[in-house]
């Protein structure tokens, strides 16, 4: 066991005198990895897995303690880890636990090995032999921190018991009294429910309340932009290999001098020009096949497919979902897939996000957005740019709303972006009332037409 001392400044390494198998050993969590385990193990001088963790985990708290109150020493250290290991008090301790559970977490401590298993590939998808996203494992860990911050927030530890209603109308106060909007709400309800269901699964809890129809969070139908076909024509066609084009640019359309010295300066590289030049093709491909940006950035010439012999597709599994899809191919996917060799430069969410909006900038898209935000419990009307507005996602949007505009059947839209059903592709389609009313005189016209 390592021995890790602030104050004296000490690092070391104390046996525990057990064996354990490395398969059997967890480095990220320094736990066994299957901490619920109670079968006896003859390495361990017939000790279970479950009663080592406990044993560990109980080290661990009173060398914190002395830790905190500067009084540990090397030979303290020794003495606590050998009577937590030798002394019979232990193994007594454990026989007296409920024999289903002997060592049975708090729910934060359940929470902190649920992420650990799922980043080990020891959890996967449900119903899936894939590892959890990079994505979904953030999201976990970012509600982790926020029920720490509840408990800090509420000077109390939330256990099993305290998983109630009225304990969940109180966590969603939490987030409305730090102006959080429903959307973020309603995202660490869902992980919270993820995790209260994997418990269930294992006996831990015997409450039931998170499966109650009041113990939810609805989502709302957030406002984006989405980029009409006129301004992916001028997005495509945007050349921005000229700095003093870019330079006036920027001088025109930036919003304070600020903003203006900042783009200028970091402009005079050709390189962050190729890079914005490599965002906008990027995201010009999310707008062309409706994918997430998990999908959309890793096209490549190797996902092309012929179906009866003339008619080219790409050919996807979706991240996701893992739903597999096959995209409409076009010359103009063609030619951005072309400039690459075929495979994509690499670009982290957070770049991409960052530099579109620079790319819209420099468009002179610096409208307003004409959006509305919620925070908490008020809704008041956004100051964002248009430009601002753009995320990745908005691509995946565009693609939806246009081929709407444009005639094609959802049906023919879900085939391609995987949506589950129309009502979930419906929230991507961003009309105005003038375009709806022109879509409903067509649809008549039609009608009329027929007869």
């Amino acid at each position: 066991m390592r021995i890790v001392n602030r104050h004296l400044s000490f690092n070391t390494f104390i046996s525990l005198r057990l064996k354990i198998r490395a398969k059997d050993w967890s480095d990220d969590s320094q736990l066994p990895k299957n901490i619920y385990d109670e079968r006896p193990v003859k390495e361990l001088n017939g000790l279970s897995f479950s009663q080592l963790s406990l044993i560990i985990q109980d080290i661990k708290k009173v060398l914190t303690v002395l830790d905190d109150a500067n009084t540990i020493t090397l030979p303290i250290a020794r003495s606590v880890i050998n009577d937590a290991v030798n002394k019979k008090i232990f193994i007594e301790e454990f026989a007296k636990q409920d024999a289903c559970n002997p060592a049975k977490p708090t729910f934060i401590e359940f929470v902190e090995q649920y992420i650990a298993e799922c980043e080990a590939g020891e959890r996967l998808k449900q119903k899936s032999t894939r590892k959890i996203t990079p994505g979904t494992l953030k999201n976990y860990k970012g509600f982790l921190a926020q029920m720490k911050e509840y408990q800090k927030a509420r000077k109390k530890v939330i256990d099993w018991d305290d998983l109630t209603l009225d304990f969940y109308k109180d966590y969603k106060q939490f987030f409305i009294e730090k102006k959080y909007s429903p959307n973020t709400i309603a995202r660490h309800v869902k992980n919270m429910k993820t995790m209260l269901y994997a418990a269930k699964d294992l006996h831990l809890t015997t409450r039931d309340d998170f499966t109650s129809k009041n113990w939810s969070a609805d989502r709302e139908d957030v406002e984006n932009v989405y980029i009409t076909e006129t301004r992916l024509k001028e997005l495509y066609e945007f050349d921005m290999s000229d700095y003093q084009e870019m330079k006036k640019r920027a001088e025109r359309y930036a919003k304070d001098e600020e903003e203006k010295k900042r783009l200028i300066h970091a402009l005079k590289r050709d390189l962050y020009r190729r890079k914005l030049s490599e965002a906008r093709d990027i995201f010009l491909l999310g707008c062309l096949t409706g994918q997430r940006i998990s999908d959309y950035k890793r096209l490549s010439d190797d996902m092309i497919e012929t179906i009866q012999g003339d008619r080219m597709f790409l050919y996807v599994v979706q991240v996701k979902t893992e739903k597999d899809v096959y995209i409409p191919y076009n010359n103009i996917i063609g030619e951005i897939l072309g400039r690459y060799g075929g495979n994509l430069p690499k670009i982290y969410d957070q770049h991409l996000n960052e530099r579109i909006k620079v790319v819209g900038l420099l468009l002179g898209w610096t409208e307003p957005a004409g959006l509305m935000e919620r925070k908490g419990l008020m809704e008041y009307p956004s100051k964002k740019r248009f430009c601002d507005a753009i995320v990745t996602h908005t691509a995946r949007r565009t693609f939806a709303t246009n081929a709407y505009k444009n005639g094609v059947p959802l049906s023919a839209i879900m085939a391609v972006t995987g949506h589950s059903s129309e009502d979930m592709l419906r929230r991507y389609l961003k009309l105005n009332t003038k375009e709806r009313a022109l879509l409903a005189a067509e649809a008549f016209d039609k009608v009329k037409q027929a007869f």
